[in-house]
């Protein structure tokens, strides 16, 4: 069933709103939870099962009646490996600054919009995110809550055929059984763990929620399906709102981006096009984290080829300083094509272990006053002075983590993608951080080594 192009979609509680033919209408009399259980039973809700196909066309035609409005080529191609994703592509080409994808604003999931709607019913939800210390996912949540509302409709929800069209094929961090989390380095399996921690504290704060059936509640595959769509398919405005933007949720990944998303004051959706794009060329929209291959896999569950990648280095307690000094996943890189090592990993390198030193103090506070103050030869002559120490110590990590890794492929080798299928996405990850590792041990043993000798 299609919606119409300027009907607000809102839940207004106690009461449910219920979609008529040409309108959203109020019933008058509140649901009870074994209601809305019925409910769910009558009308059919979208298979989340990972065999499930996704219903493109259908998709397209309830999108256009609604009045989404692709221009200058903007069109869906299913991807060249068969793996069931989809790519959007502008067939015609444009140039900078066009349009390709008009949403309007009726259409959009938006995470301060859902906080007015539900003002008050999910103070008890919010509580229990703030308690956890997740008090950053509450624009997540407040998403994740309101899709959950409309899948657990059924039929009866306007965005039913958005649903048909989802991936139910998850590699993300929240998606890894226990087997696929063992095959992981320690780094990614951290991020997926601290996923799949997001989505326990989520369904934790839904079960505060007084108005979902008890059955979507104690449902975790559909909990993982809504948490999955929300983190992986949701921005952030201009505004600092968090949406959801059907239609335009199927660009994929890329960098730099090619498109940017821009709201106007009506909160209308407009694609625009940030350089010239060729015929046939994908639409992409850079979702961060370009130098953490890692992040991504986690959160988004794909593999990019990101020109640098995390080196790996981890400290269970970083003090303020070794952070300042440049303890980040984003600046502690390798460069993927010729292992390259970025400066921060030197300076982190020698910072944390004159912190562990006493009669190192000295050192220690003159190298963070140099690296504070942009002084780079000061830097350099302690560099100089501790080479020898830091040079061994990056070498041992390496191959460390060369050795680890090679263990972790070993496993992976060992039983069957069918039964697990996300492990071919594992071995290239793995086989990504040992290609790059290799590299970056090259480097040492050419350029660094004579050096410290």
């Amino acid at each position: 069933m299609a919606m119409k192009a300027g009907l607000l979609l809102t839940v207004t509680f106690p009461f449910v709103i219920a979609l008529s033919a040409c309108a959203f209408q109020t019933r008058t009399t509140s649901r009870t939870t074994r209601e809305r259980q019925l409910l769910t039973k009558i009308f059919s809700a979208v298979s989340i099962e990972r065999t499930a196909i996704r219903e493109i066309g259908e998709f397209q035609n309830w999108a256009v009646l609604c009045g989404v409005q692709p221009e200058n080529g903007f069109c869906l191609v299913e991807s060249d490996v068969n793996d069931g994703d989809w790519r959007s592509v502008s067939s015609s080409g444009t140039i900078k600054d066009s349009r390709v994808l008009f949403v309007p604003s009726e259409m959009i999931f938006s995470a301060s919009i859902t906080a007015q709607e539900f003002d008050g019913y999910v103070n008890g939800c919010l509580q229990t995110l703030q308690k956890k210390g997740f008090a950053h996912l509450i624009p997540e949540f407040l998403l994740f809550l309101k899709v959950i509302i409309e899948y657990e409709r059924g039929e009866q929800s306007p965005y039913y055929p958005w649903f048909s069209s989802l991936p139910r094929k998850w590699n993300t961090g929240s998606a890894m059984d226990d087997f696929c989390l063992s095959c992981l380095p320690p780094y990614l399996k951290k991020l997926c763990l601290e996923e799949r921690s997001h989505l326990s504290a989520f369904r934790d704060a839904l079960k505060e929620f007084n108005y979902l059936g008890d059955w979507a509640k104690a449902n975790e595959e559909l909990s993982r399906f809504i948490y999955n769509v929300v983190l992986t398919r949701s921005f952030k405005s201009q505004d600092g709102d968090r949406k959801l933007v059907p239609g335009a949720d199927m660009l994929n990944h890329g960098y730099p981006s090619n498109v940017a998303l821009n709201y106007d004051s009506d909160g209308n959706c407009h694609v625009i096009c940030t350089r010239d794009i060729r015929p046939g060329e994908d639409l992409v929209l850079d979702y961060g984290h370009t130098t953490n291959p890692s992040k991504l896999f986690a959160t988004y569950g794909f593999l990019f080829q990101s020109p640098a990648t995390y080196c790996k280095i981890l400290h269970p307690s970083p003090s303020k300083e070794l952070v300042a000094v440049g303890y980040s996943p984003e600046k502690l890189v390798f460069g993927t094509q010729n292992g390259e090592i970025a400066p921060s990993v030197w300076d982190v390198l020698l910072y944390s272990r004159l912190e562990t030193r006493s009669a190192s103090a000295k050192d220690r506070n003159a190298f963070f006053q140099a690296h504070i103050n942009g002084d780079q030869t000061a830097k350099a002559l302690m560099h100089q002075k501790y080479f020898k120490e830091t040079c061994s110590a990056l070498l041992l990590h390496v191959d460390n983590i060369l050795a680890e890794v090679d263990e972790l492929t070993l496993r992976t080798n060992s039983f069957d993608s069918i039964k697990h299928p996300r492990l071919p996405l594992i071995r290239r990850h793995n086989q990504m951080v040992i290609d790059t590792f290799q590299k970056v041990k090259a480097n040492i043993n050419e350029n660094f080594m004579p050096m410290s000798g």
